[in-house]
């Protein structure tokens, strides 16, 4: 039956998602990082100095999680808070030296974890699963979408 096939593959991505993010957690656990810290991270090292909004949009957060997170990060020296010169309301993020020296540090035990999650399964393989997760997201979309427009 459709309908039951449907739930199972939700229920499958969920719980797989939450054992991936387990992995992750317990990978950065002795750098005394959580993987939304190390998210935020990464973020600013790819893009250099961003806006709490800005956080927010990349990682897909509410501005009260992030704010949460960069509490956090700069008790910890990783992370500086400044005025926006351009907009006093808000501020900008940047990165410490420090927490450029653990990304270093960090990067390769989130390889490793992440290796170990496609050990013995092909490349055909992933690309399938990746293929198959862009066109249930699309769909998704299509659904939500034709749902929740006004006509």
């Amino acid at each position: 039956m459709v309908g039951k096939h449907n739930q199972f593959i939700g229920y499958k991505v969920y719980d797989a998602q939450r054992l991936m993010h387990r992995t992750l957690e317990v990978a950065l656990k002795p750098h005394d990082l959580t993987p939304g810290q190390w998210n935020l991270l990464n973020q600013l090292d790819r893009a250099g100095a961003l806006s709490q909004k800005a956080l927010a949009e990349r990682t897909r957060k509410e501005q009260a999680t992030i704010t949460r997170y960069l509490d956090t990060l700069e008790r910890k020296g990783l992370v500086v808070r400044s005025r926006d010169e351009h907009d006093r309301r808000a501020h900008v993020i940047t990165l410490t030296d420090q927490a450029r020296t653990l990304l270093k540090q960090v990067e390769s035990v989130a390889e490793d974890a992440a290796d170990r999650l496609i050990d013995n399964i092909s490349q055909e393989e992933i690309d399938t699963f990746l293929d198959v997760l862009d066109r249930l997201k699309a769909n998704a979309s299509v659904y939500i979408d034709s749902k929740t427009s006004r006509h």
